[in-house]
């Protein structure tokens, strides 16, 4: 395990600090439901994409199957598909708003799209006279508005196929700060990328708390379970930091209330419903210094531990 810290696997786990080995030490009951054909489905922040990649490199069938989605770089654009997997759903908003939508297969309406002319920046990398974009997924693009439907009802297919193969979920939760369209109600997947992004006037940006977040989530399984009562659902607050924050705290000050607050609303559900699977990856990177040179996102091979920690207690 990376810096000192560990998972153990353990009927007893730590009651009292001195156990813990100064926070380094944390216990798991393990639960004996992953074998080696296990297919798994991983949503939420960046910290979801570094999950998927690592079960992949692991030889495990994971869904969304991003990196299988075809489309033409001519006219239209997936983040930074297929070099990188790296199609995000930060928040409780987005996630319940794409399971829900997968669920009953439906597909976003064209007029929670976007047009930008030639001057956005995304145009002018790709040369296009203007550029159209669905919001509700990262930084996905298309040069026509049918070019942008295809794309986007593809993306869409791969997170239906994938929820109703998998038989273990795990949604990442990143972070409380969310942005709402200002025409139809949608969230965005993410924010403006500055003060004088256009997309800023499309955007009404909420700081949420507790019981939005409690809302959320609670419904996001509730209509999961609904539909496939046997699927396994696990929870993780994700230890990658915010970027920046858009409220008028210190962005150190509100990366611990976002993380508290989900934190928080995890494990009252789990309190509630024993069957849900909460595995601590914030809590072991909280443990030490396990980030990358930037100071927000994880180091890939600690990502593996932690990773290869889940695979090996919750095996049978």
């Amino acid at each position: 395990m990376s810096e000192g810290a560990r998972f153990d696997r353990t009927e007893s786990l730590n009651a009292r600090w001195p156990a813990s080995e100064r926070g380094h030490r944390i216990t798991v009951r393990g639960q004996g439901f992953i074998q080696p054909d296990t297919t798994f489905f991983a949503m939420g922040s960046c910290f979801a994409v570094e999950i998927r990649k690592a079960l992949r490199a692991k030889g495990f069938r994971v869904y969304p199957d991003y990196p299988a989605i075809t489309f033409d770089p001519e006219i239209q654009t997936a983040g930074r598909l297929p070099l990188r997997d790296n199609i995000n759903h930060y928040d409780t908003f987005t996630i319940r708003q794409e399971i829900e939508r997968a669920l009953c297969k439906a597909r976003w309406p064209s007029e929670c799209f976007w047009r930008f002319d030639g001057s956005n920046p995304f145009a002018r990398d790709k040369h296009w006279p203007e550029i159209f974009q669905d919001p509700t997924r990262r930084r996905i693009f298309g040069r026509t508005l049918g070019a942008l439907m295809d794309l986007s009802a593809k993306i869409g297919h791969a997170i239906e196929e994938g929820l109703a193969a998998a038989q273990v979920v795990i949604l990442t939760l990143g972070l409380t700060e969310c942005w709402r369209l200002k025409s139809g109600g949608l969230h965005a997947a993410v924010g403006p990328d500055s003060e004088d992004d256009p997309a800023g006037k499309l955007l009404q940006f909420r700081p949420t708390g507790f019981d939005e977040n409690y809302a959320n989530l609670k419904a996001t399984l509730d209509a999961i379970w609904s539909r496939h009562p046997e699927k396994k659902i696990v929870l993780t607050v994700s230890p990658v930091r915010l970027t920046r924050t858009w409220t008028d705290e210190d962005v150190v000050c509100a990366n611990t209330q976002s993380k508290a607050t989900l934190r928080a609303v995890a494990g009252q559900l789990c309190r509630e419903l024993p069957r849900i699977i909460y595995w601590p990856s914030f809590e072991y990177a909280s443990a030490s210094d396990v980030y990358r040179k930037d100071g927000i996102h994880v180091r890939e091979e600690v990502v593996g531990d932690i990773v290869s920690a889940f695979l090996a207690i919750h095996s049978i």
